[in-house]
């Protein structure tokens, strides 16, 4: 039986499951990193884990909220920064979404054998929940951008879908080769900055971002990384 913690044992343990839960899931991957290892990085026994997390699919989604949250605060701070012009400022805040994009890769390396884990082992409401947590962070940066004088026109929701089509391309970009996007990512970040200043408009507009939670599910099988060992669950 699991030992008993107090609740400073248990805040410290937490932090810990956090802290190597990033470490292990980013270096190996959902399927591949087991209880017993993220267990053992935090110094408590297997059955232990289960006092804080039903499973690890539990604890990656913790790990996830807090590395999008680091992530939203980054490209928040970017938006007071002066530019010559409201465009050139909402570009600088698109790069640097996507370039602190590509520093997180708890996300990058995700595949469709991990989001089926996902989707059979977290509460639906769960998930819900984080899917949510996107929408309402694009409303906040679009009240921010034009709060600071960067009069963004268009609709949130077609803001979101561009988003998402634009983080689905940073996703693959590696599996597609570095030379085959090459200066393709700041030309799109110019058209959807300039879409969303109502300076060009898309004809039949952006794809849902239901489409794309599908896609993203789907493409991450061409992600498998090759030459990693197998690692049990």
């Amino acid at each position: 039986m699991p030992k008993a913690f107090t609740e400073r044992e248990k805040e410290v343990i937490q932090g810990l499951l956090l802290e190597h839960g990033y470490r292990l899931f980013s270096a190996f991957g959902l399927r591949k990193t087991s209880v017993a290892e993220l267990a053992s990085a935090a110094g408590i026994s297997k059955g232990a884990f289960y006092i804080f997390y039903d499973s690890k699919e539990a604890l990656f989604m913790d790990v996830v909220e807090v590395a999008e949250e680091h992530f939203r605060h980054q490209v928040l701070a970017e938006i007071d920064k002066p530019g010559p012009s409201p465009r050139a400022r909402l570009f600088a805040v698109l790069k640097r979404a996507f370039t602190a994009f590509t520093g997180i890769p708890i996300l990058r390396f995700l595949t469709s054998s991990d989001y089926d884990l996902l989707y059979r082992r977290v509460p639906a409401a769960q998930l819900e929940a984080h899917f949510a947590s996107d929408q309402v962070f694009i409303e906040e940066l679009v009240a921010r951008c034009r709060e600071a004088g960067i009069s963004i026109q268009a609709p949130i929701d077609e803001i979101g879908r561009l988003f998402y089509t634009l983080v689905l391309t940073i996703l693959h970009q590696d599996a597609l080769g570095p030379d085959r996007l090459a200066g393709a990512i700041d030309i799109l970040l110019e058209l959807v900055s300039a879409y969303c200043l109502g300076e060009v408009e898309i004809e039949g507009g952006a794809a849902g971002s239901e489409a794309w939670i599908e896609g993203r599910a789907l493409a991450g099988a061409g992600m498998e990384e090759g030459g990693r060992h197998e690692r049990g669950n």
